[in-house]
């Protein structure tokens, strides 16, 4: 009887160890799930914002220099289908990078989210939007916004398979990155040149431009417009052409107001830089600059080069004056700001122009090449004082000039100096958009160089565009010495790469496009001018 007891009281004890060992694992079991739903909302609260678990870092946003000066160099960069990837392992951390070296794709494979189910990934997460299969592997995908989608990735189809790694990636970012980098080198180079029409229609050498040499951008002059009608036409040609491009056309003119306007007589002039200056007023400014991109934009073009952020501190100067909002530093900053800001509301491109300052000279650029001969700290007061607050304010395109700006290079051109364009435009200034030369076809540059010689040597600098607007023979100049300069190693294509990726992302952000106005309302436009010019009164 007692051995019988015995036996029944360990059967009653193993019943309720087992019990209890099964309490404890079904405790640790809600715990862990606790947590994984807790992470998994974490993830998704962070990768709406471009963030992964752990890491500071912002797809679209953080620059490479930024994780390495923290991280240190990668344990090994690998080069993909759609941009460069630096594996650090001892973070479980791989970083997408685009040609401009900027983080565009966040990737972790941390211990706390390899615990986690497919199954439980789906339930807290929900539905993906689209699930991949690639090799052995599943991605869900999941579209949080229009900036960021959130991936993960499992290794087999199971429910209880999970997570090998997470990706957070800015969608802005990688659909550019693969443009790039799905282009022909021609097409690339095409994006860098910015082209002159010698008439009022697209005659075969022009059209011939667009669609084979795949030439990203037009300037239009007065010689190409006559009329509201013709000059519609005319642009509505051009993007006809480029239909089969990569991407749409640039279309720009010199349209400041004042003496310097490109548009049809038809239209009402809108007010000098000058008159604006003189009111003060950055209100007005604002709907100045947002009558100009109304006008442009009922044309289809997309670019101004405007405003002009020359401090007008040389009376003898021949090809300034009333072009310049004055003669303080402080006002033309604050002025050109509120134009750039109106035209940018439009979503017509500013360019400021004549980086680094064409104020103080007395020699036209268009015939000769001017010399400025003053000082670093003569120059950060007045001729680089408009271009730091415009470039704080938002700027993503610049004019660079024809100068010689003897503080920052005494041998080159700004144009196509390293010196001015790299180390003071984008390091000094933190200027990270689009680099556009002064028109190459002009008296500083053809007396003294080789136009093709000019072109590699501004895009060896730092530069993005080159401004061609005047004849066809120099475009094929430099086509041919751009194509030249990379087959020598001159010039790297990843170094092309880089400007064609900023170009890109210049036609996105103001969500550029080829598509055919039908009329300018000249009426409209001319009573919206006039009621602005009366508030000048």
């Amino acid at each position: 009887m007692e051995r019988r007891n015995q036996t029944v009281l360990l059967i009653i004890f193993s019943i309720l160890l087992l019990s209890a060992c099964s309490t404890n694992e079904q405790k640790e079991e809600r715990l862990q799930e606790e947590q994984n739903e807790k992470t998994l909302a974490e993830i998704q609260e962070l990768a709406a914002h471009g963030q992964i678990l752990g890491e500071r870092w912002f797809a679209g946003v953080t620059e490479f220099q930024e994780v390495s000066e923290s991280l240190g160099e990668p344990d090994q960069k690998n080069r993909a289908g759609n941009g460069t990837y630096a594996v650090y392992e001892d973070h479980d951390t791989v970083i997408g990078l685009t040609e401009n070296n900027r983080v565009f794709d966040l990737r972790s494979s941390a211990p706390d989210i390899k615990k986690i189910t497919r199954a439980h990934t789906e339930k807290i997460v929900g539905i993906p939007e689209e699930v991949r299969h690639i090799d052995e592997q599943d991605i869900l995908v999941y579209e949080l916004n229009e900036e960021f989608q959130l991936k993960f990735v499992f290794l087999s189809s199971d429910d209880t398979a999970t997570i090998d790694h997470l990706s957070v990636v800015h969608k802005p970012s990688e659909h550019i990155q693969k443009n790039v980098l799905g282009m022909s080198l021609e097409e690339k180079l095409g994006q860098l040149i910015l082209m002159g029409v010698q008439g009022t229609d697209l005659d075969p050498a022009a059209k011939a431009f667009i669609t084979e040499q795949h030439v990203g951008g037009i300037i239009l002059f007065k010689r190409n417009f006559i009329d509201t009608v013709q000059s519609l036409d005319l642009i509505n040609e051009m993007k006809q052409a480029n239909k089969s491009g990569k991407a749409p056309l640039l279309i720009g003119v010199d349209e400041e107001g004042g003496r310097v306007t490109r548009l049809p007589e038809e239209l009402v002039k809108t007010p000098s830089n000058r008159m604006i200056g003189k009111t003060a007023d950055g209100d007005f400014a604002f709907q100045v600059g947002e009558m100009l991109g109304e006008k442009l934009g009922s044309f289809g073009i997309n670019m101004d080069f405007a405003p002009v952020l020359d401090v007008d501190s040389n009376s003898k100067n021949p090809v300034i004056g009333d072009r310049s909002y004055g003669s303080d530093a402080q006002l033309v900053g604050e002025m050109g700001v509120q134009q750039l800001h109106g035209m940018k509301s439009k979503h017509v491109v500013p360019v400021i122009k004549h980086f680094p300052g064409h104020g103080d000279t007395s020699v036209d650029s268009h015939i000769d090449l001017p010399v400025i001969p003053h000082s670093e700290e003569r120059l950060q007061k007045v001729e680089l004082r408009p271009f730091k607050e415009a470039i704080e304010s938002g700027a993503d395109a610049v004019i660079v000039g024809h100068l010689i700006v003897e503080a920052y290079d005494r041998e080159n051109p700004a144009s196509f100096s390293k010196s001015v364009i790299t180390e003071l435009l984008r390091e000094e200034l933190f200027f990270d958009g689009v680099v556009i030369t002064d028109d190459l076809v002009m008296g500083a540059i053809e007396k003294y160089y080789s136009i093709g010689d000019a072109a590699v040597k501004s895009i060896q600098a730092g530069g993005d565009i080159l401004l061609l607007g005047h004849g066809y023979t120099p475009v094929n100049e430099v086509l041919t010495s751009l194509k030249t300069a990379v087959a020598s190693g001159k010039l790297t294509e990843e170094r092309i790469n880089q400007s064609v990726e900023r170009i890109l992302t210049l036609k996105q952000t103001y969500e550029l496009n080829d598509e055919l106005p039908q009329k300018v309302d000249v009426d409209g436009l001319n009573e919206q001018t006039e009621e602005l010019l009366l508030k000048m009164k």
